[in-house]
């Protein structure tokens, strides 16, 4: 119904104005990035209550708690996230140092 909709209105935009089709086209890009906007808060929604309710199986549970970790990065304070990078800078001298030798 909504389409339909869109549809007579671009449709009457065409016949109306010379930048009808442009308008349209831009009415449609839109719609579609606020559909596949609401898609994604809805399946974060519905993963956030599989895992409440532990009905995750393991992949599905591995990639989610993958995301909290990247979703949780940005708040990791300053000092914290220098001590990190020590660690994976030296991780990466003691990889480098093993390849060498």
């Amino acid at each position: 119904m909504y389409f339909f909709m869109l549809f007579l209105v671009g449709v009457v935009l065409c016949f109306l104005f010379p930048y009808g089709p442009m308008i349209v086209g831009g009415i449609i890009f839109a719609v579609v990035i606020d559909h596949y906007r609401q898609t994604s808060y809805i399946r974060e929604d519905i993963q956030a209550i599989k895992n409440h309710l532990k009905l995750m199986n393991k992949e599905e549970l591995e990639e989610y708690e993958m995301d909290q970790v990247y979703k949780n990065s940005d708040r990791i304070p300053s000092e914290r996230m220098d001590i990190i990078n020590r660690q994976i800078e030296l991780e990466l001298e003691r990889e480098n140092k093993n390849k060498k030798t």
